[in-house]
């Protein structure tokens, strides 16, 4: 039997901004594809203030951050770097740990990395981003 607590060594703070920003790379690119319906219903005018189209966005965040976490435990930017967002215990997380780990990644919880090996995110949550142990 595979011990699981033993399993996953914590990654760095470089590697964890590297990895969000790989990721905000891959959500623009589908954010963008998604708005091109709103795009041409508006004949190419600027969606702005719209809060059916911002709520419509959020959904799109929600459900790929959500949808990989939960169901592969890693989105395709954590799937580069061959890491996990694991529970504490090393199981895969649920739906409410996830949508707190976006909230609290949206109102700036990485940034206390700069200071602590963990980030807002993942105290909350009780969460953690981790890799296979070489």
């Amino acid at each position: 039997m595979i011990n699981k607590v033993n399993k996953y060594e914590k990654i760095g703070f470089i590697k964890n901004i590297i990895i969000c920003i790989y990721d905000l790379m891959l959500l623009f690119s589908v954010l963008f594809f998604m708005s091109l319906p709103w795009i041409i219903v508006t004949s190419g005018e600027a969606v702005t203030g719209n809060i059916f189209y911002q709520l419509y966005l959020l959904i799109i965040i929600l459900t790929y951050y959500l949808w990989f976490w939960i169901k592969h435990g890693q989105t395709l930017g954590m799937k580069s770097w061959k890491t996990y967002v694991l529970n504490t215990d090393n199981t895969k997380i649920n739906i409410r740990q996830g949508v707190l780990r976006i909230i609290l990644a949206l109102v700036g919880g990485h940034l206390i990395l700069i200071f602590t090996s963990k980030s807002l995110q993942d105290i909350i949550s009780n969460s953690h981003i981790v890799k296979l142990k070489s």
